[in-house]
């Protein structure tokens, strides 16, 4: 199934309350961006998986893209977990900003306790 189709994708969403706090991906390379993310408006999905080194991997297939900062990984580290449990994929959606070959890769996330 194409991860920019707005038919319903295997996996779960993270958060599953849905998201819109631009979460900044660390480690991306802006040439390893997915040729539909220049093509989609409202973003893409991408994976989100744990690894271990405790920090949150965003995934294009077997592609790392980049990290979630560790305060964001250890936020959505249970859920995580639950989608793990259930056998089904974390997704998320994410967003590039910027000009081509300067972007910036967010994960887009929501949390209603405090964040340090």
């Amino acid at each position: 199934m194409d991860p920019s189709s707005s038919t319903r994708m295997p996996g779960r969403l993270v958060p599953a309350s849905g998201g819109h706090v631009p979460v900044r991906v660390r480690g991306f390379l802006d040439s390893a961006a997915p040729t539909r993310a220049t093509r989609s408006e409202r973003g893409f999905a991408v994976a989100l998986a744990r690894s271990e080194h405790d920090v949150v991997k965003v995934l294009d297939g077997s592609t790392v893209l980049g990290f979630l900062p560790p305060t964001w990984s250890q936020t959505v580290d249970f859920e995580l977990w639950s989608c793990e449990q259930a056998g089904e994929p974390a997704l998320a959606r994410a967003v590039l900003e910027g000009v081509p070959g300067e972007r910036d890769l967010f994960v887009m996330l929501d949390w209603k306790r405090r964040r340090a």
